[in-house]
């Protein structure tokens, strides 16, 4: 879901960045859930022919960003690469309210309300990401 909102936020900005997502736990190939397509195309984003991929040195090389849907994750990531340290981060951490909750909780296996909920936490965090990304300034 964070790659069709981040996709469909950069497009609409005009922005210039590819955009890929990779988990460092995910099965090859597969293709979104079906709460997922449904969350997102309640959101007018069609994800039908994004497909899993797992993270891997080149990637990490190449990525100029690579953002965690947790703190866990990004713990993960840095361990596996700690050459990515400094450009690795959690999603939510460009929003400028500090009392959140940085962590977006995984809906898989959920009902559609926990995907809905999860790409609504997702969705929060894009314009901020977008303008880091875009410029290097923190905030939406």
């Amino acid at each position: 879901m964070a790659e069709g909102l981040f996709r469909a936020l950069a497009e609409e900005d005009g922005a210039e960045v590819h955009v890929a997502s990779a988990g460092i736990g995910a099965m090859e190939g597969m293709a979104p859930s079906a709460n997922s397509r449904i969350a997102m195309e309640e959101e007018g984003h069609d994800i039908s022919a994004q497909r899993s991929q797992m993270l891997t040195p080149p990637m990490v090389s190449e990525f100029t960003h690579i953002f965690g849907m947790s703190r866990s994750h990004i713990e993960v990531i840095r361990s596996y690469f700690p050459e990515a340290l400094e450009k690795t981060f959690v999603l939510r951490e460009f929003l400028t309210d500090d009392g959140l909750d940085l962590d977006v909780p995984d809906p898989i296996g959920g009902n559609l309300e926990e995907y809905r909920h999860t790409r609504n936490l997702i969705k929060e965090a894009m314009p901020g990401i977008l303008k880091f990304v875009t410029t290097g300034e923190l905030g939406a």
